[in-house]
């Protein structure tokens, strides 16, 4: 992956977060939060993050339906995720098992995105060079 950089071309959804700035947001969004928030709480966090993520790698003006559409697409996948774990704890199963079905939930994540996202909004939301695909960053076991 790029490493962060935002040098790709003008996407037309306005300026974006810089790293610093999208950082600093983050950092704030969690800053003081209770250790075990509720439910709702926690959902309007991780709403929150997404925004700041879309604003960091596509732009502040990208559209609300669309941003609407990758949330839901977020908590299918989460559900999912979830799902996956409690899975893998039940059935102790290895590690390796564990990388396969999470990095197959990641490429599942990016072909939902791929129907609200345009190829170029993709690869800025993944940070992914030309033809890249994303892979979860962990060393194969």
């Amino acid at each position: 992956m790029n490493g962060g950089s935002q040098e790709s071309h003008d996407l037309g959804h306005g300026s974006r977060l810089s790293d610093r700035e999208y950082e600093q947001q983050i950092v704030a969004l969690y800053d003081g939060l209770q250790p075990s928030p509720g439910k709702e709480t926690e959902a309007k966090i991780h709403r929150r993050e997404l925004d700041l993520t879309i604003d960091h790698r596509l732009g502040k003006d990208f559209p609300e339906a669309r941003r609407d559409e990758l949330w839901n697409i977020q908590q299918r996948v989460e559900k999912k995720r979830l799902r996956l774990m409690f899975h893998w704890l039940l059935h102790f199963i290895s590690y390796r098992w564990l990388y396969a079905r999470a990095n197959k939930l990641a490429g599942y994540l990016v072909d939902e995105y791929a129907q609200v996202l345009t190829k170029d909004e993709l690869q800025a939301f993944f940070d992914l060079g030309e033809n890249e695909r994303p892979a979860l960053p962990i060393d194969k076991l």
